[in-house]
């Protein structure tokens, strides 16, 4: 199981379109990975976990739009963006 962690914290102004973003972003998505979590605290921190079954299907994902809408989209909608990829951070 290979996997992609992202970890940020929501900007309070933009939390709404955060959630509108990321909802309808998710039944895309899914259709590319294994499984797809966005946990969220009371403090605005989220993590979003995205499990694929291998490496060869974590490669084609990262290539694909969709993949790109959702980093782009963390990293315009909230402060403190940390990407991992497998062991290796990525941003």
């Amino acid at each position: 199981m290979e996997s992609v962690i992202i970890n940020a914290k929501i900007s309070s102004k933009k939390k709404a379109e955060f959630f509108q973003t990321t909802e309808s972003l998710k039944p895309i998505l899914n259709k590319f990975c294994e499984n797809l979590e966005i946990n969220i605290d009371t403090k605005n921190n989220v993590q979003i976990n995205i499990g694929f079954e291998s490496k060869d299907q974590l490669q084609n994902y990262h290539l694909r739009n969709e993949f790109g809408i959702l980093k782009g989209s963390v990293m315009s909608l909230c402060d403190d963006v940390e990407i991992k990829i497998g062991n290796s951070l990525v941003s």
